[in-house]
């Protein structure tokens, strides 16, 4: 049995490290960039909410809605195990990330509403 080989250019096929670097890190810059916005974006509509809702305020209440949306859009999108999965890793990777951040903001802004 005779195996036949074709001739490949060099560049077909290969992925320059220097271009494939500088794209991963162009998508990790908008990435981060979207990401601020989107919090930002979200954040000024929880507070709208929250100061727009009848009394009393139920605290966390809007918190909780927006991990629930999380949870319930990465499901919708992956699957039940998967989504699970990644909704786990979402939370554990952006808190791990926000930590140190957070820790310097400090103390709360006042008493913890009722």
């Amino acid at each position: 049995m005779v195996q036949q080989t074709r001739d490949i250019p060099p560049q077909v096929g290969t992925v320059n490290n220097d271009n494939l670097d500088e794209e991963l890190d162009r998508i990790t810059q908008l990435g981060r960039a979207r990401a601020d916005e989107y919090t930002e974006r979200l954040l000024a509509f929880v507070e709208d909410m929250e100061a727009s809702c009848p009394q009393p305020f139920v605290p966390l209440l809007a918190e909780l809605a927006l991990a629930r949306v999380l949870i319930l859009r990465l499901v919708n999108r992956y699957g039940t195990r998967r989504g699970l999965k990644e909704a786990r890793d979402a939370f554990d990777s952006t808190f791990d990330q926000m930590k140190p951040l957070l820790e310097n903001m400090g103390e709360a802004k006042g008493p913890f509403p009722l």
